[in-house]
C-alpha cells in the first residue's frame, strides 16, 4: 500500500524521542545549559520550558502512537518542529570554538561534529514522512494493523538495519592504553613522603601492547583566575597534577564539579583541578571549586586531542605525562579511583626503601 514503508519513520522517532526523554527525565533544567554552550540569551529556552521539555517528549511518543489520525497529524507535525530546533542547535554548534558537546540525549554527552549535524538532519527527514504518512490519512497503528506477514518481515528486517547502523556509527574510537603506573626506582632516595614519577618509561625496549608509554609534558598555557597564566610544566613542577578537562556546561560538568573536592581528599599526593575548555565568568551555575583552570578558547583541549567532556589525565611531577588521556564520566571515576590505588602503593614502596 502507498506510503507503507513510511511507517519506519515514525516507528524510529518514536525510540530516538523515547531515549531523549528517558535521559533527560528529572534534569529538565539542566537543559538550559545547552544554550550557554552555544552562546545563546537564556530566553531562548526559558526554564519552564527546558524543565518540560522531557514531558513534551513523551507527549510527542504517545502522538505517534495514538490510533486516531487527528491526534498522530498533529504530533507528525510537532516532531518535524521539535527536529528542526535540534538541527539549528546542532548546526550553531559547528560554528562555535571549540565545538561542544552535544546534550540532545541528557547525560549522553557527545562532541559536535558534521556527523552529528548529519544525524539530525536524518531525524528531520523521518520526521517530514511522519508528517507525509499523516497526510495520507494513516497512522502507525492502522498500518501495523493492516500489515500481514510479508510486511512484517520487511519491516523486522528494516528496523534490524537501522539498529546496527546507529550501534556501529555510534560507536567511540578505541580506548587508549590503560593507566600503568611506572614504579620508582629503588635507587631514588626521597625527602619527601611524595612518591617520584620516572623520566622515562620503564621497560628499555619495545614497548608492550598494554604499556604506557610516557611522553613529556607539552608546553600548552592555562590561566589560573587567582594567579594568572601557568604552563603544565610550571603547575607540574613540584606535585603531580591530575587534570579534568570539560567543555561544556552540560550535566556531566555539573556533576564532576560536585565530586572533585571528594576525590581530591583520596588523593593525599597529587593535586586534582578541573579544567574549563569553554569560558566561565557568568555562564556556569555550579559550583566552581578551588584551584579550577581556564583553557582559553579550548588550545589545550585540541592539543591534548580530548574526544568527550570530562576528559582526565595525570601530569607527573618530572616532566612527563603520566596517565591518561580518558575520555567520559565513567572512564574519569575509574582514572581517579586507579590513580589513588597507584599512589598510595608507590608511598608504600618508598617506605619500604627508605626503611631499608
Amino acid at each position: 500500500m502507498q506510503h507503507d514503508a513510511w511507517v519506519i519513520a515514525p516507528l524510529i522517532l518514536i525510540g530516538v524521542i523515547g531515549l531523549s526523554a528517558a535521559t533527560k527525565w528529572g534534569k529538565g533544567a539542566a537543559l538550559r545549559s545547552v544554550i550557554a554552550n552555544l552562546n545563546l540569551p537564556t530566553w531562548v529556552l526559558p526554564l519552564w520550558l527546558a524543565r518540560a521539555i522531557p514531558g513534551i517528549e513523551i507527549v510527542l511518543v504517545v502522538g505517534l502512537l495514538a490510533p486516531w489520525s487527528r491526534v498522530f497529524e498533529v504530533a507528525a507535525t510537532a516532531t518535524l518542529v521539535l527536529m528542526l530546533a535540534y538541527w539549528a542547535l546542532i548546526a550553531r554548534g559547528l560554528t562555535i570554538t571549540p565545538r561542544p558537546s552535544c546534550g540532545c540525549f541528557g547525560d549522553i554527552n557527545q562532541p559536535i561534529s558534521r556527523r552529528t549535524l548529519m544525524r539530525n538532519t536524518l531525524l528531520v527527514a523521518a520526521a517530514g514522512a511522519a508528517v507525509a504518512l499523516a497526510g495520507s490519512g494513516r497512522t502507525v497503528w492502522s498500518v501495523l494493523s493492516d500489515a500481514g506477514t510479508p510486511e512484517w518481515l520487511w519491516l523486522g528486517l528494516a528496523l534490524v538495519a537501522c539498529t546496527v547502523t546507529a550501534l556501529v556509527l555510534g560507536a567511540k574510537a578505541e580506548a587508549p592504553a590503560p593507566f600503568v603506573w611506572q614504579e620508582p626506582s629503588p635507587d631514588f632516595v626521597a625527602d619527601t613522603a611524595v612518591p617520584p614519577m620516572p623520566a622515562v618509561p620503564a621497560s628499555a625496549g619495545e614497548p608492550e601492547e598494554d604499556d604506557y608509554v610516557r611522553t613529556p609534558t607539552p608546553e600548552l598555557l592555562l590561566h589560573d583566575p587567582g594567579a594568572g597564566p601557568v604552563t603544565l610544566p610550571e603547575l607540574a613542577a613540584k606535585r603531580a597534577q591530575l587534570l579534568v578537562f570539560v567543555n561544556c556546561y552540560c550535566a556531566s560538568t555539573t556533576t564532576v564539579s560536585a565530586l572533585i573536592e571528594g576525590w581530591q581528599e583520596q588523593l593525599a599526593h597529587a593535586d586534582l583541578r578541573l579544567v574549563f575548555s569553554v569560558p566561565i565568568a557568568g555562564r556556569f551555575t555550579g559550583n566552581v571549586p578551588p584551584g579550577t583552570l581556564v583553557d582559553h578558547a579550548g588550545v589545550a583541549w585540541r592539543r591534548l586531542r580530548l574526544e568527550d567532556s570530562p576528559s582526565a589525565l595525570l601530569l607527573g611531577a618530572d616532566g612527563y605525562l603520566a596517565g591518561g588521556p580518558v575520555d567520559g564520566i565513567d572512564e574519569v571515576r575509574d582514572f581517579v579511583e586507579d590513580v589513588r590505588d597507584a599512589l598510595r602503593e608507590a608511598v608504600a614502596s618508598v617506605d619500604d626503601v627508605s626503611q631499608e
